[in-house]
């Protein structure tokens, strides 16, 4: 068995389609619980990547049941409040493409832009453009590529 077909194995899949994931993730009432993750189809098992200050949590790959991975989910807690995600990081693998558009179809996106800086752009604002989707007292921020067919890279909450 190859490595790609070994990875592919061990990667999770979760029983969501994408968009309907993507829609529970950015539209459910702050704050959210690892258990919530796990019932909107969060399914990849998380480890703990850090433990100064705030902990952070980061899942292994998984695939969505129409075939787009999710590189990671990583959410940040503060010790003893494990069941309050204060941060939520969702990155997209780039192929296939999720098309911004879909996410457009479906929530009112805000073009976002960050306050001027003196210092030149990095190289990610160069690639990438960001939108924001209010929901409610929460903002979402969603990075996508700024080029066509502009795919989303990501999101966080």
């Amino acid at each position: 068995m190859g490595t790609a077909q070994a990875q592919e194995g061990a990667q999770a899949h979760s029983p969501q389609r994408l968009d309907a994931l993507i829609d529970a993730l950015v539209t459910a009432p702050g704050p959210i619980s690892p258990g919530q993750l796990y019932e909107m189809g969060v399914v990849g098992s998380f480890h703990l990547e850090h433990d100064a200050g705030l902990r952070v949590y980061r899942s292994q790959p998984m695939r969505t049941t129409d075939g787009y991975t999710i590189d990671s989910v990583e959410y940040r807690v503060r010790r003893g409040k494990e069941d309050d995600i204060l941060l939520l990081f969702v990155t997209l693998a780039e192929a296939p493409c999720f098309p911004l558009e879909r996410l457009k179809m479906r929530h009112a996106l805000q073009p976002y832009a960050y306050m001027p800086s003196h210092a030149p752009p990095t190289t990610a604002q160069k690639r990438e453009q960001h939108h924001s989707l209010d929901v409610g007292a929460l903002q979402v921020k969603i990075r996508s590529q700024r080029d066509a067919p502009h795919c989303v890279l990501g999101f966080r909450r």
